[in-house]
This record gives C-alpha cells, sequence and structure tokens, in this order.
C-alpha cells in the first residue's frame, strides 16, 4: 500500500490525502482474493512485529 501510494503521490503531488486513500480503496476492492494474499500476509507480519516490540 505504501508503494501504491508514493506512485500516486508522485503521479498527482497536489492530490489530498483522502482522495489517495479512495482510490488505493477502490484499486484493493477490485483485485482478486488471490492477488491480495501477499498483502495480507506482510499486514500480518508487521502486526506481529509491532506487537513483539510493544
Amino acid at each position: 500500500s505504501q508503494i501504491e501510494r508514493r506512485k500516486i503521490m508522485e503521479q498527482s503531488p497536489d492530490m489530498h490525502n483522502a482522495e489517495i486513500s479512495k482510490r488505493l480503496g477502490k484499486r484493493w476492492k477490485l483485485l482478486r482474493d488471490s492477488d491480495k494474499i501477499p498483502f495480507i500476509r506482510e499486514a500480518e507480519r508487521l502486526r506481529l512485529k509491532h506487537m513483539a516490540a510493544g
């Protein structure tokens, strides 16, 4: 998500964060479940890392 957010910001530097979030949300909804798996796994890895550090 951060990579995609950076891409949008580079293409449209004046776009507000709320609009970027809306676009990312639309892209997420269009992804097939199988395409979401790497992102879900990474989110879980980061969540566990954060919990261990806390």
